[in-house]
């Protein structure tokens, strides 16, 4: 496991933010609107039970292509690797459709982001075995040219799929900080909040940070790590992904 983790480490000077540009911030994907055409490159790993040596990793391709600086769509396709003591595999993941709509008023960004995974997974640990439906929206708010906040609410739930997999109903609250450096650098702290409505009163709590850099006006790159903080709904025990993203295809 930790020959991989580092190999992974060595994968992140290839990959680059998931976001995008904002009129007013100068680097383009640290924002969560005004999204580019863009490709990336981005593998990670989750390691879900480190004392029973149980983790997910995968490397997925994430194209998205921007009619305005407002309005996109995108897909992911992620290859994925699950690993335990009794056995492994690897394989196609669930692949991910997005589109996404962003309106601006009084220097607010407001957007409304509609996801989906598909049952693509070619073996039952690697996905959900169902079709799932990701609705969100969040807003933006500038505090100056290097420094924005942005607040969002996502749902999942499932609509379709293998009856004997179990459905999916549960919300994501997030909070995004972000700080924009002159010097085409950026840090962003992440809190979320998921609740399982499934399961009534399991709760997790998640952190995840990002320190990017812009390589050059076309490309960049970043590192990921997250972690559960606390909450009787642990999902992971930590995170870590990297990425590589070109811009302006």
């Amino acid at each position: 496991m930790l020959k991989r983790i580092g190999i992974v480490f060595l994968l992140m000077w290839w990959a680059v933010p998931s976001f995008s540009q904002i009129q007013k911030f100068c680097i383009p994907g640290v924002a969560p609107s005004r999204n580019v055409t863009s490709l990336e490159l981005s593998p990670s790993t989750s390691i879900i039970d480190n004392s029973g040596g149980v983790s997910s990793s995968a490397l997925t391709t994430k194209m998205y292509y921007a009619f305005t600086p407002d309005y996109n769509i995108g897909i992911e396709v992620p290859l994925s690797r699950y690993e335990a003591p009794e056995d492994s595999v690897n394989g196609l993941g669930d692949i991910l459709l997005a589109a996404e709509a962003i309106h601006s008023v009084h220097y607010i960004d407001w957007g409304v982001k509609l996801e989906s995974t598909l049952p693509t997974a070619t073996d039952d640990r690697l996905g959900t075995g169902k079709w799932v439906i990701m609705p969100s929206v969040f807003a933006l708010v500038p505090v100056n040219e290097n420094f924005f906040v942005s607040f969002g609410y996502k749902q999942y739930f499932s609509v379709a799929g293998e009856g004997h997999r179990p459905d999916v109903n549960y919300a994501r609250f997030r909070a995004l900080i972000s700080y924009m450096a002159d010097a085409q650098w950026w840090v962003t702290f992440d809190p979320q909040y998921y609740m399982n409505y499934e399961e009534s009163g399991q709760a997790e709590m998640v952190w995840e940070s990002e320190i990017g850099v812009m390589v050059n006006p076309g490309t960049a790159m970043y590192i990921k790590p997250g972690a559960h903080l606390g909450g009787n709904w642990k999902t992971r025990e930590w995170t870590l992904s990297m990425g590589f993203k070109i811009l302006y295809l």
